[in-house]
């Protein structure tokens, strides 16, 4: 994963913008393709490499590895562009490669909005960085042209990545390390969706970006978590019994702990007629039944309130404590959520 040393000596090379539409069937859309890059000065350069440095060092960021299976072409155009040092047009052709498959599978939900490639060199090994970002509907965005080349301006550097409060919603980059295929840092973020979750949503980036996350503690904890209340959520239908195995993987979470065993807590925990269910869940989703190292760092605020949602879509959120505690104040019944405690106050939301 890259870290604040890598970014800190970032040179930055090259960047190029093109404006990726939704791909709908049967229409190839607004793809607008530039075919030379935006050439930025050394003030604003100075300035892209903080802003990739405050996210890619953030929060959302997760270490990647390249997919085995996978069949996004994004692996094979960054080893073969990171290999050496390119040409010009060398650049403008793989990053149109880029924006050509994000445009296939970028359809349904997903966001449009432009791609971002940056051609980067760190220590004397090259590297490149992938932003997907999003823009208000009808904004306007001024291209650039000379002769058959076209460009977008400098403007939308500035207005969609350098202005302060900007959010660079999908981020991923890779730096060659080595001569091999898999010598690389990597790291992805998106700071709409969490890339260990395990919805769709949540999943695209990485699918497009053809990697998987690498299983660090971290991840690990997250996916399972996640997967797991995914499960509870959507195939247990039995209230009570969706609060009892919600309650249990929380207090398994929240345990001293260090180790956390997939199996003895699916022996322990979950129903006999929803073992097999819950074991072909986890596995869809990738997530392994092995024992691992607990770190809930991305998930600790999601463990320290209990909320309930009711089916006409009242929400109810208890705070931190132990289960008798919580089912002292929140009963769950087949029928009804009834909350035992007195109003203190009335609000919107």
């Amino acid at each position: 994963m890259l870290t604040n040393k890598h970014l800190a000596v970032m040179t930055i090379k090259r960047v190029i913008f093109h404006d990726v539409p939704n791909h709908l069937r049967g229409q190839d859309g607004n793809l607008v393709l530039a075919s030379a890059e935006t050439e930025i000065d050394t003030k604003r350069r100075n300035m892209l490499r903080k802003r990739l440095t405050q996210v890619l060092d953030s929060k959302y960021a997760y270490p990647i590895l390249f997919g085995s299976d996978s069949s996004s072409p994004v692996p094979g155009i960054v080893r073969d562009y990171t290999k050496k040092e390119q040409k010009d047009t060398v650049f403008v052709e793989s990053t149109q490669h880029l924006a050509k498959h994000l445009h296939q599978v970028q359809h349904g939900a997903v966001s449009p909005g432009l791609l971002c490639v940056i051609d980067f060199a760190t220590d004397g090994k090259y590297g490149l960085v992938l932003l997907k970002l999003e823009r208000e509907a009808g904004a306007q965005l001024k291209l650039d042209t000379l002769g058959d080349k076209t460009w977008f301006a400098m403007s939308v550097l500035e207005d969609l990545v350098l202005t302060d409060g900007t959010r660079l919603f999908k981020t991923a980059a890779f730096l060659r390390t080595g001569n091999g295929d898999n010598e690389f840092l990597m790291t992805a973020c998106d700071s709409q969706h969490r890339v260990t979750d395990s919805n769709d949503m949540a999943r695209f980036w990485i699918r497009y970006l053809g990697c998987t996350l690498r299983e660090d503690p971290r991840v690990v904890t997250s996916k399972f978590y996640n997967a797991s209340i995914e499960f509870i959520n959507s195939v247990i239908t039995d209230p009570i019994m969706r609060t009892q195995l919600y309650d249990s993987l929380h207090a398994e979470l929240r345990s001293n702990k260090v180790q956390m065993v997939p199996k003895t807590f699916i022996q322990e925990y979950v129903p006999d007629e929803l073992t097999k269910s819950y074991r072909e869940f986890l596995g869809e989703r990738h997530v392994s039944l092995t024992s691992f190292h607990k770190d809930i760092a991305d998930i600790k605020s999601r463990l320290t309130r209990r909320i309930f949602l009711s089916e006409r879509g009242v929400v109810v959120s208890a705070p931190a404590a132990t289960e008798e505690q919580v089912n002292e104040l929140v009963v769950v019944t087949e029928e009804n959520i009834v909350v035992q405690d007195k109003l203190k106050r009335v609000g919107r939301g």
